[in-house]
């Protein structure tokens, strides 16, 4: 994935351009007041790093990142939902938005690394969704890295992360119709189907998934409950 929105890693620096939003986007659902406060104060909420988990660490993009980055921007199946394929040029960018955006907000797109090694596989985190007052959670593997339930693992460790320290009450998703790993994994997080916006020629429509903290948090606990 990134699968979830074709902007991709770039997308916070508007690299790989950005999707036209319709009316009904840019009047998106009700305004989070914390959504509010991140994007428009100089209230500064910072999300704990690294993100352990069983078998992941998230952590802040290094320059030493731009090889994984690069490697997942050359692959064309890998891209083929954000943006498709790019230079190391590109990657190098990536890498330098990514990092600098955290750095400066507190909180944004991670480098995604296998707990005990060094190279970056990808990235996951929780970035503006541009043209809404929306925050949403974007992740993408290298292809090798695929159906291991990384992306899942990955994101679940962001959402409960960002929740906590943002005080968000709802993170969304955008995914092609046809990404279906995608869409896998968003079911498995528990996010819901909204609605249909706008997507990138040729691909002109995509979906908007959401997920409420309350309901992130009931799930969560239930499951703790039960282990």
């Amino acid at each position: 994935m990134l699968w979830v929105h074709w902007g991709a890693a770039l997308n916070e620096g508007k690299q790989f351009g950005q999707r036209a939003p319709r009316r009904e986007e840019c009047l998106m659902t009700r305004i989070d007041p914390a959504v509010q406060q991140l994007l428009h104060t100089t209230t500064k909420r910072e999300i704990k790093v690294p993100i352990l988990t069983p078998r992941l660490e998230l952590r802040p993009f290094r320059e030493s990142d731009v090889d994984g980055i690069a490697q997942l921007l050359a692959d064309q199946e890998a891209t083929r939902f954000i943006g498709n394929v790019k230079s190391r040029q590109a990657a190098e960018e990536s890498v330098r938005v990514m990092r600098d955006a955290f750095a400066t907000r507190g909180w944004g797109t991670l480098a995604v690394v296998q707990r005990g090694k060094e190279g970056c596989v990808g990235y996951c985190g929780v970035r503006p969704l541009p043209h809404t007052a929306e925050i949403e959670v974007a992740f993408a593997l290298q292809q090798r890295y695929w159906n291991q339930g990384y992306a899942t693992e990955a994101a679940a460790a962001s959402i409960d992360a960002a929740f906590n320290a943002l005080r968000l009450r709802s993170i969304v998703a955008t995914v092609y119709p046809d990404n279906k790993p995608s869409l896998r994994v968003l079911e498995k997080l528990g996010m819901r189907l909204e609605s249909e916006v706008f997507g990138y020629w040729p691909m002109t429509i995509a979906l908007l998934f959401r997920l409420d903290s309350a309901k992130w948090f009931e799930r969560r606990n239930g499951q703790a409950a039960l282990a």
